[in-house]
């Protein structure tokens, strides 16, 4: 098993796998983040600990299905809280939105297409990018109880995977984790809120607004005219998404990419107030005080942080 602990959020979200993944933070309350993992055959297994919220968006991997297990916190999943005992499933090559405002653990399961055991009397399985599945409370607790035994296990003795027999034993636990899963109801699409346009098309549609204009500072009004919704719409749609309205949404986004330049730059060569006004930030006291309440440190501390040696 490779465990490691992070204190920078970007070095913790490029580790964790299994999809094309873009998060962004919606504000740090204790900067660590933890993930391990490890493969048994073709399956993979992560296991996530964030000190933080975070907003995850972003692209399942073409040759397998992932199962979401929230172990510890308030989980969204494509704009559905996620109750104590729901699972999230995810299909290959499957958008997906996950975002949770607060300290976390979860536990992510990838699946070999030809292993995830998808049932032939479950065609909505088979069609559905994505879906919730609802367990009896049992049931989940014997999964997370087998997620997390096998977590420590593993964590106390790596030669465990060594042995074929060990290996074999862990991949049945596996399936029959996927065949429980699968063989769940549905959970009902939510409802709260709904636009004339699907809320997953508008969703699609506000990040390819966004990958478009990457570098503008997108507002309200871009959205509601590119969408040809209310403002009211999109705001439901951002809550059930994001568990935040489009303009906090948007302010985390901007702050976000301050963030990244910042501690790319040399400050031999550039200002907090030109990247900030590079972003759209005009009044520097408001987005100093903005920046420190998502990140804990004033934006000069990551300029001139980002520049010191390893």
């Amino acid at each position: 098993m490779i465990t490691h602990t992070f204190l920078e959020f970007e070095a913790y979200a490029s580790a964790v796998g299994d999809a094309d993944l873009k998060m962004v933070l919606p504000r740090i309350d204790k900067p660590r983040w933890e993930i391990s993992e490890f493969h048994v055959d073709e399956f993979h297994l992560q296991f996530g600990s964030e000190w933080s919220g975070n907003i995850a968006e972003g692209v399942t991997r073409p040759d397998g299905r992932i199962l979401f297990i929230p172990l510890h916190g308030r989980h969204h999943a494509n704009g559905m809280p996620l109750a104590e005992n729901s699972v999230f499933v995810m299909n290959a090559s499957s958008e997906f939105t996950i975002s949770v405002q607060e300290p976390h653990d979860w536990c992510s399961v990838f699946l070999p297409i030809e292993s995830a055991l998808i049932p032939s009397n479950r065609p909505d399985s088979r069609t559905s990018s994505t879906y919730s599945v609802e367990l009896e409370d049992q049931t989940v607790a014997k999964i997370r109880w087998l997620l997390t035994q096998l977590h420590d296990s593993i964590q106390c003795n790596p030669e465990i995977l060594k042995k074929s027999a060990a290996r074999s034993a862990i991949k049945d636990d596996l399936l029959n984790v996927c065949r429980n899963v699968t063989s769940a109801n549905q959970l009902p699409a939510s409802t709260t809120g709904r636009p004339p346009l699907s809320r997953d098309k508008v969703i699609r549609a506000l990040r390819d607004l966004m990958a478009t204009h990457s570098h503008e500072c997108l507002t309200i009004e871009d959205f509601t005219q590119s969408l040809d919704i209310s403002e009211r719409s999109l705001r439901n749609v951002f809550l059930e998404y994001y568990g935040m309205p489009p303009r906090k949404y948007l302010m985390i986004q901007r702050l976000n990419q301050v963030r990244n330049v910042l501690k790319a730059a040399d400050p031999e060569e550039t200002t907090v107030t030109a990247v900030a006004a590079h972003f759209g930030f005009w009044h520097f006291g408001r987005f100093a005080g903005a920046y420190h309440k998502v990140f804990q440190e004033s934006p000069s501390t990551t300029l001139y942080r980002g520049c010191q040696p390893c």
